[in-house]
């Protein structure tokens, strides 16, 4: 809702009437610190906007809240820390924003706009016994309540604690019961508010002038089903309905309903500047322009994505937010709109790292290409003359690069993607294509692998520890290049002229196993001597001397992990396909201490493939989240952490059991944790591996208010080592435990 005509008019002036087609910087995801690159400003539906002046916030799906603070223009990422959907956004003022969602589970307050939030009311935010449906805030302190079941709760220290008032009458809560539900309700003063209730049908609504001790019945027009109020000016509110809106211009003593023509499935929305307002509707194919005396109406249709929100910024700037993060912005009172960043296209299967750790490439189907050259802020689309999928692209400098196609096809540019020119690869079965620095291009073939140097033919490779491997991918780090397969690790460190074999972790110490039988899933070396392997069992392994001794890494948590990705021998990531039982969001796990903790991090909604997550440097990251009909990017300069750093630990009271010891206690033991600083219901996995089965078992498990202390029961039958892990909050980090081991001789 627009509020401060004077500084909106200033500020619409600098703005000028040019609307500009992009975003600005990189919207932040709401739960950690990876940003948008694609689409821009960001790809999650938006359900609910609320400015002050030309400061707006726009809250959606899956805890998405952003922030403009040029009416639109440009806007920032907040985090909120939260997942779930959010649905209503009260800008108390241009620092104090109060969002509501979750099914009523989920609100929460931040004084600094939008840097920090703080839940209020709700102690835990899944299945909440008392669910709020609507929050109205006064000042920034003074705020009331109302609860699903009717009651009323008020408070005057910014949410930090509530008195509890009357409740509304012909609710559940109330002396006198009933089956009436709370809408909505606005407050005109500290004391003084109105309180919208549906009742069937119909719609009632009830007044008090004494901080809700007292509440009269109000005369409402007959409605259908209220839907949502909106606060207009200090007299005038509107209610909105299915097919109708309500006014009052008298602080609700008399009401007006209006009839919209061209309601649709149902009407959401209302905002009024001047003497123009927008409505929005519930299946946002179209605004309806009117008058604030609702006279006339006229259809607009802004964009071809659905637009659920909109709102005035400005007496003429109107924003509209809606499906797939679509924003489009309007300089002449909602008459035509111009978009706000967008969408490069084309569907991609992984990422690929370019020639500097401020540049990558997303390789897509049908010939496109995608690049950033701008640490993740942009992208745009390239294309190889081919219709058959790309699979491999690599680039030895700014201008000079290679791509490969499904069917085996090579093509080379000289000009940084503007044209492309076909090369003979010299088999017909090349998967992956690289660069060795100088003029060195390397290719895996079905077998072995093929060379070339200064432009040549690409010739095998006739080194015995690779000519008949069957290898999979090569990783280039700086002088030194590692092939990998299946079963086979070899390093060169002479561009690919001669190779040495590193051996691979054995999974097992006994001395009667004489066969290997650990198959590689993915590997990444970070130096010719530091790597990572992920096997076929979900088992991550470290080497820090080119394969002398592996070491086994238990504190990934999980056996779900699809791809390594490493910028420095410490710090990369490990993409896994769920957390805890979250399997409908991309998580990735970061360690900066080379696999002795991993910290969860939430990306996004969706799933991220094999190949969706590569690691330029320690902090500079690149992640792809794909689906059937869209591909997300996104991009980290701070190794995917946002916040103040977080601390989690673990113990348990008996880390040692014979088996009659273990048999006496009924396998049963207590893992115990503290999440230093919690508020109270943080959602924390506990995971349990047994050693003799090399299964991993979680618990999700929700710290307490006081101190932050967990606990999680298991029933063990062998040795087992236990890892807690936490995704973070509004403000601080996610964070990982170290190894806690049981043992059972």
């Amino acid at each position: 809702m627009y509020r401060s005509a004077t500084l909106a008019v200033a500020v619409a002036a600098v703005i000028g009437v040019i609307v500009p087609a992009t975003a600005g910087a990189s919207v932040q995801v709401s739960t950690s610190g990876w940003a948008w690159g694609n689409p821009t400003p960001q790809g999650n539906t938006i359900r609910a906007m609320d400015f002050v002046g030309t400061r707006g916030y726009a809250v959606g799906d899956d805890g998405t809240a952003l922030r403009t603070d040029d009416g639109g223009t440009t806007w920032s990422g907040l985090a909120t820390g939260t997942t779930a959907n959010l649905g209503r956004v009260q800008a108390v003022d241009a620092n104090t924003v109060v969002v509501l969602g979750g099914d009523g589970c989920v609100l929460r307050r931040s004084a600094d706009a939008g840097v920090t939030f703080r839940r209020i009311y709700t102690p835990s935010e899944v299945g909440c016994p008392d669910r709020v449906a609507a929050a109205s805030f006064v000042t920034p302190d003074l705020g009331y309540l109302v609860l699903r079941d009717g009651s009323v709760l008020r408070t005057t220290d910014g949410g930090q604690s509530f008195s509890k008032q009357t409740a509304l009458p012909g609710t559940p809560a109330s002396p006198g019961g009933g089956q009436a539900t709370p809408v909505d309700v606005v407050l005109t003063s500290a004391d003084a508010g109105i309180a919208f209730l549906k009742a069937g049908a119909s719609s009632a609504a009830y007044a008090t002038t004494d901080q809700g001790i007292s509440w009269k019945p109000v005369d409402l027009p007959a409605t259908g089903g209220p839907r949502r109020v909106v606060t207009l000016d200090a007299q005038t509110f509107a209610l909105v309905g299915e097919s109708e809106i309500t006014t009052t211009t008298d602080q609700g003593k008399t009401w007006k309903r209006t009839t919209v023509p061209d309601a649709g499935s149902g009407l959401n929305g209302l905002d009024c500047a001047a003497d123009t307002c927008v409505i929005t509707t519930d299946q946002g194919d179209k605004l309806l322009r009117t008058t604030p005396k609702l006279e006339e109406f006229a259809r607009v249709t802004p964009s071809t994505q659905a637009i659920f929100a909109a709102a005035f910024a400005s007496p003429t700037r109107v924003v509209g937010t809606g499906a797939g993060g679509a924003t489009v912005l309007s300089d002449d009172a909602g008459q035509n709109f111009t978009s706000v960043g967008g969408d490069i296209g084309g569907l991609y299967q992984r990422l690929r790292v370019g020639p500097t750790p401020t540049s990558a490439y997303a390789i897509g189907q049908r010939g496109t290409l995608a690049r950033t050259t701008d640490a993740g802020a942009s992208w745009k689309a390239l294309s190889v003359p081919t219709s058959v999928n790309l699979v491999d692209v690599a680039f030895a400098d700014a201008t000079t690069g290679y791509a490969l196609d499904a069917s085996g096809g090579l093509f080379k540019t000289a000009n940084a993607g503007q044209s492309w020119q076909t090369l003979d690869p010299g088999t017909e079965h090349a998967s992956v294509v690289a660069t060795l620095g100088g003029d060195t291009v390397m290719l895996v073939a079905q077998t072995g692998l093929r060379r070339q140097v200064g432009g040549g033919r690409f010739d095998p490779v006739g080194d015995r520890d690779v000519a008949k491997a069957r290898l999979r991918d090569l990783d280039v780090n700086g002088s030194s290049t590692v092939a990998w397969g299946a079963t086979a690790i070899a390093v060169t460190n002479d561009r690919g002229a001669s190779w040495k074999p590193i051996p691979r972790p054995f999974p097992t110490k006994s001395r009667k196993v004489k066969k290997n039988a650990l198959r590689i899933d993915e590997a990444d070396f970070a130096t010719a001597r530091t790597g990572y392997v992920l096997d076929t069992a979900g088992r991550v392994w470290r080497t820090a001397n080119a394969g002398r001794t592996w070491t086994r890494i238990d504190a990934t948590g999980t056996a779900d992990g699809i791809e390594l990705a490493f910028g420095s021998a410490d710090d990369g990531f490990l993409a896994i396909d769920r957390f805890g039982d979250d399997r409908t969001h991309a998580h990735v796990l970061h360690t900066t201490d080379g696999g002795r903790t991993w910290r969860p991090q939430l990306i996004s909604l969706g799933a991220m493939p094999a190949g969706g997550i590569v690691a330029a440097s320690a902090a500079q990251a690149y992640g792809l989240v794909g689906s059937a009909k869209q591909s997300r990017l996104f991009a980290t300069k701070s190794g995917g952490d946002a916040g103040k750093a977080s601390s989690l630990t673990i113990n348990t009271k008996t880390r040692a059991f014979t088996k009659k010891g273990l048999k006496k206690a009924k396998g049963r033991i207590a893992v115990t944790g503290v999440l230093a600083g919690a508020q109270g219901g943080e959602q924390i996995v506990v995971s349990a591996l047994d050693d003799k089965t090399g299964r991993w078992r979680h618990q999700t498990v929700a710290a307490g208010a006081n101190g932050g202390s967990f606990t999680a029961s298991w029933t063990i039958a062998s040795s087992s080592r236990f890892v807690a892990q936490w995704a973070g909050d509004s403000g601080r980090t996610g964070q990982g435990s170290r190894v806690l081991g049981v043992t059972v001789k």
